[in-house]
């Protein structure tokens, strides 16, 4: 856990071949270590690495007391990485999607898949390239943020994440289900190697980071209840990404099912290969123009109405025959109820669950105006009337007049939610659209 901005911006300058050179034949001619460490000022483990060759680099400051001059601008090849490292924290909270290894390979995108060195993030490795700390500031500035502004956000990061870690023994039990249910490595959600939080090496992650994989979790858990493994594969993609020009099978595994068993259609034609590769999960993808295909057969095969019980229909053409009988039903209804009265029905419906009280009387502000009514129940003001002049004689009992006609509010609202009031609006705005399409006179 980092607490305190690291904003140093110090360099380090690399021993090259001249140098030492010039530092052997005029700086070091004595040849003691302690002497020369000691009237320079510098530690005496440094001085020992430098003449016995353990160290390629030296800081900007050291630099100048040794070789008494400052280094040429050109040399500055590595930086402290604590800006670095910052701005790579930053970069990671903001961006969700993006790991230190997706970083890494951008870095160095001639290693390919190669083990990722993650001491350039920990800080174990206290320099880094300089290129490194450009191409992070390039991201920012990508983005209209100064360096000014990088390092205050930088800062506003660490005081967030000071009192914002959950321990690593908190967050395992989620990981280790993701991992088995829906195979994500925990590596991927942690963005780190799990072995550094194995070892201890790492103790703690963000809030960030657990509340996603607690989400996650929950969210895993629905799909599992549901029984679709397409869900289960979408949620897996949301962590791997998608695949350009490939669709899960699994999106299309119904449909396949249904023009294979009710349109007498060949699997292997669409798929090009046995469909047992994918029942087995060698395989989970198939090629977008495939995929487009299947389902313009399945568009073109239920248009014709095939006898398939509903229960076997993929969800949204389940919920789409669905709606097509209901308002088949409600029309039917509807028309019932114009043609044959309706008037008991009606009135069941209408009839208020409590009478009308003296405090509905005398509380005005708890009246609603009958035309602001009408609005209130989504009806238009000639379907309203409609409705009122049929039932005069009962919502004159509930009414109360006052220089208006009011409702109680409570009954307004009662009605609006009320079982069966749908059916009623629909018939009197359909009566309405009926009176006013006839021709005057």
């Amino acid at each position: 856990m980092h607490t305190k901005a690291e904003t140093s911006t110090g360099s380090r300058i690399e021993i090259t071949e001249d140098r030492l050179r010039v530092f052997f034949e005029d700086i070091f001619k004595d040849g003691s270590v302690s002497e020369f460490s000691h009237s320079k000022g510098l530690p005496y483990s440094l001085v020992y690495n430098l003449v016995h060759g353990r160290i390629g680099s030296l800081s900007s400051g050291d630099y100048r007391i040794i070789f008494g001059e400052d280094p040429p601008p050109e040399d500055l090849k590595r930086v402290d990485g604590a800006f670095f490292r910052g701005m790579v924290r930053l970069w990671l909270f903001v961006h969700s999607n993006v790991s230190e290894a997706d970083l890494y390979r951008e870095f160095y995108p001639e290693k390919g898949r190669r083990k990722v060195d993650y001491r350039i993030f920990t800080g174990k490795t206290k320099t880094v390239d300089a290129r490194l700390e450009k191409i992070m500031e390039n991201k920012f500035r990508a983005q209209t943020l100064n360096t000014e502004k990088i390092r205050d956000w930088i800062q506003a990061l660490e005081y967030l994440e000071a009192g914002t870690r959950v321990d690593y023994e908190k967050i395992k039990p989620l990981l280790d289900y993701l991992d088995d249910k829906l195979g994500i490595n925990p590596s991927r959600m942690l963005k780190q190697q799990v072995s550094r939080y194995e070892s201890g090496e790492l103790e703690t992650v963000s809030d960030q980071i657990y509340s996603k994989t607690l989400g996650l979790k929950k969210r895993v858990e629905k799909a599992l209840e549901s029984g679709s493994r397409f869900k289960m594969e979408k949620l897996r993609e949301e962590i791997y990404s998608t695949r350009e020009g490939l669709i899960l099978f699994s999106e299309l595994e119904d449909i396949l099912r249904l023009l294979t068993k009710y349109g007498k259609k060949s699997s292997k034609r669409y798929l090009g290969r046995a469909i047992s590769t994918y029942k087995k999960e060698k395989l989970r993808r198939i090629a977008a123009w495939r995929a487009q295909r299947i389902k313009e057969d399945w568009r073109h095969f239920i248009q014709q109405k095939p006898d398939v019980p509903l229960k076997e229909l993929p969800t949204e053409d389940l919920k789409r025959q669905l709606l097509q009988l209901l308002y088949l039903l409600k029309s039917r209804l509807v028309t019932w109820l114009i043609q044959e009265g309706g008037q008991v029905y009606e009135q069941m419906v209408l009839t208020p669950s409590q009478p009308t009280t003296e405090k509905d009387r005398t509380v005005y502000a708890d009246l609603t105006q009958m035309d602001e009514a009408a609005s209130m129940l989504n009806m238009d003001g000639k379907a309203f009337d409609l409705m009122v002049a049929r039932h005069s004689a009962l919502l004159r009992k509930v009414a109360i007049h006052k220089g208006h006609w009011f409702l109680p509010a409570w009954y307004v609202e009662e009605l609006k939610d009320k079982k069966g009031f749908d059916l009623i609006r629909a018939k009197y705005k359909l009566l309405a659209s009926n009176i006013e399409g006839k021709p005057s006179g």
